[in-house]
């Protein structure tokens, strides 16, 4: 029977998000006990014992609606982060946050601009808003700002730049970034993702927080799914001028970060050395996987994040192939895959099978 309700007509073309294969589904499917996971970009040694105990004290506490200023937790950020308690912003994962922020600047047939391929999330940002998505191509797998400044038009309302960007890893200098901003119209909001920040080593990224004093369209987004381990409680941040975080609190929902993600964050935050492990920890793995690759004549990008991508004609087939073996990664259309770093077993696996799976089809 068809559903008689009249719909909104732009959410009928929307294809939704797709996230990586469940280990449970993979099981279901081929019956298979031993399985791998390296799809999701997630945290192989998961959150800190302080966080696992945080929230073991709070489960008594369930039955009440969690604080929905989140006054412990914005101070955490706000001394760990040296901006100002009314410069924070929070969320359900930094995706309800992308949305947030489209909600507060756009309005039917406006352009919102990101890299071609990018975050999928920032396309349907644009569609459920009836707002209209413009990309621009990467060059050399990278962002392209002075393209982005070309691309500009007088219906731009919302910029978007991954950086590092995903899926492909690499990462835009802040020179570059500030050199955009100089350019964009001021009336133009500009969100700089920086869901990967942690794990990236390259000296002239840093520091885009002290934008923030000179250009107050800018927004810098950033999680705790990553390097802290807390994707499954969904907890993403960002730092704007305090007349933007007005606004925002104006588009959230009440208690929008449920309480034990809450104080999962403040005790994340508690435990930086731990972090810090898991960002080592990463680094090995990623050069791991990077000469892994290389030596059986595959491309990797070189990525500052906690995912290698690499190009291959043989995308698809080899996705199929590792499946069946139990080792689940991230299809990319036809001629791209994303692997996560894991741990240093699951990453042996991983080249293992996948040098198997080549050598049978004698290509690359």
């Amino acid at each position: 029977m068809t559903c008689p309700v009249p719909f909104r007509k732009n959410l009928l073309d929307i294809q939704p998000y797709v996230p990586g294969k469940p280990i449970e589904e993979l099981e279901r499917e081929l019956g298979i006990k031993q399985i791998s996971k390296l799809a999701s970009n997630e945290n192989p040694l998961g959150p800190s014992p302080k966080v696992l105990s945080a929230i073991e004290k709070a489960l008594p506490n369930v039955n009440r609606y969690p604080d929905s200023g989140a006054y412990l937790l914005i101070r955490s950020l706000s001394a760990h982060l040296g901006v100002g308690t009314n410069q924070v912003i929070l969320g359900h994962g930094s995706n309800e946050l992308l949305v947030l922020l489209g909600q507060m600047v756009l309005k039917p047939g406006d352009e919102v601009l990101f890299a071609e391929n990018s975050f999928v999330v920032y396309s349907l940002v644009a569609q459920i808003l009836e707002a209209v998505p413009r990309t621009v191509p990467l060059q050399n797998l990278t962002h392209d700002l002075k393209a982005f400044a070309a691309a500009l038009t007088s219906k731009t309302r919302l910029v978007f730049i991954c950086n590092p960007n995903n899926p492909t890893g690499t990462f835009v200098p802040l020179l570059a970034i500030e050199a955009f901003l100089k350019i964009c119209p001021k009336d133009i909001l500009v969100v700089v993702d920086e869901a990967y920040y942690e794990y990236v080593e390259e000296k002239n990224y840093f520091d885009s927080l002290n934008l923030l004093s000179s250009y107050p369209n800018l927004v810098v987004l950033r999680t705790f799914s990553k390097a802290f381990g807390l994707a499954g409680l969904r907890v993403g941040y960002g730092v704007a001028q305090p007349e933007l975080v007005e606004v925002f609190q104006k588009t959230r929902q009440p208690f929008n970060v449920n309480g034990l993600a809450l104080v999962g964050a403040e005790a994340a935050l508690d435990d930086i050395p731990h972090m810090k492990k898991v960002v080592e920890l990463n680094r090995s793995m990623r050069q791991k996987l990077d000469a892994g690759l290389t030596r059986m004549g595959l491309k990797p990008a070189k990525s500052q994040t906690n995912f290698v991508y690499f190009e291959t004609p043989q995308a698809s087939r080899i996705y199929s192939e590792l499946l069946k073996k139990g080792m689940i990664i991230r299809p990319l259309g036809a001629s791209a895959l994303r692997v996560s770093t894991g741990t240093d077993k699951e990453t042996e696996i991983f080249l293992s099978l996948i040098e198997e799976v080549l050598m049978t089809s004698g290509t690359r």
